[in-house]
């Protein structure tokens, strides 16, 4: 898979995460790496920060189908998108996985061809951009487009939470 395709990821957890393999080779099989490396705002927040095991909450389980674009969203994208968020990749080996959240409960390495973007080494910018699906319900075959920008260094991301792309407020009840 490549920018410009697309991938479909059946969401059992609350978020998504995306990394490059080798930053996860030293993991061993059957760790639960969510309860001890993944959890709290600051083991999050260490790895947001060096783009290499990024994740992010979805505010729901569900099918969640990607589409992959090179460069920024422009202004119609961005104000037509109810849902942004942006954060940094460091791609390292030409591929980037796509997961579970909870696949980080039991740890495998192996992941599905289907979930792999093929993508040259360097740093991203990465802006996710999505709206609630007809249905109304987060997760029921949610389209989240993947803006892809590389860039010659890391970009300055926010530094506090858990970054999360679908949240809306209590007075904000529309669809």
């Amino acid at each position: 898979m490549r920018v410009g395709d697309s991938m479909l990821l059946d969401v059992a957890g609350l978020g998504i995460i995306f990394y490059s393999p080798k930053v996860m080779v030293d993991v061993a099989e059957g760790t639960d790496y969510l309860e001890d490396k993944y959890t709290t705002e600051e083991q999050v927040q260490s790895h947001i920060q060096r783009g290499t095991l990024v994740g992010f909450a979805t505010g729901s389980p569900g099918l969640f189908a990607f589409k992959f674009h090179e460069g920024y969203p422009n202004d119609k994208v961005l104000s037509a998108s109810r849902y942004k968020l942006r954060l940094g990749l460091h791609c390292t080996g030409g591929v980037v996985y796509f997961r579970d959240l909870y696949d980080l409960l039991d740890w495998h390495h192996d992941c599905p061809p289907e979930q792999q973007l093929q993508l040259e080494d360097g740093v991203y910018h990465v802006t996710l951009c999505s709206n609630r699906p007809a249905s109304g319900i987060l997760g029921d075959n949610q389209v989240i487009e993947f803006y892809l920008k590389k860039l010659d260094q890391f970009p300055a991301l926010g530094k506090q939470g858990i970054p999360t792309l679908c949240m809306d407020f209590p007075s904000d009840t529309s669809t």
